[in-house]
């Protein structure tokens, strides 16, 4: 019978402990920041950045100086009359292809 009600003791003990630490990570809780928030505020920050990424990607037309291909967004020289980004600021461009170029 002792070892019984040394169980119960002990038993109790667990309860009260893990009840005041259930407690304790509650009121700890408490001043964190609503989940509603934290949402609402991480889509406006991925909206902001969508926006930012697709005035980044129109595609703008390259200059051609003799002979020579520049970025129109930085004058950078860009290689190859095919790129497709320019290698020094990454803005996307494209070239112009004369409208009388392509009748033969």
């Amino acid at each position: 019978m002792n070892i019984a009600k040394e169980w119960n003791c002990i038993d109790r003990f667990i309860m009260k402990t893990e009840s005041f630490l259930h407690n304790i990570r509650i009121s700890d809780l408490s001043g964190q920041v609503d989940v509603e928030t934290m949402i609402q505020a991480e889509t406006e920050q991925l909206r902001a950045e969508t926006e930012r990424l697709k005035s980044r990607e129109t595609p703008i037309y390259l200059i051609e100086d003799k002979g020579q291909f520049l970025c129109p967004k930085c004058q950078a020289p860009v290689h190859g009359a095919d790129a497709k980004y320019c290698s020094n600021c990454g803005h996307r461009v494209i070239r112009h292809i004369p409208v009388g170029f392509m009748k033969g």
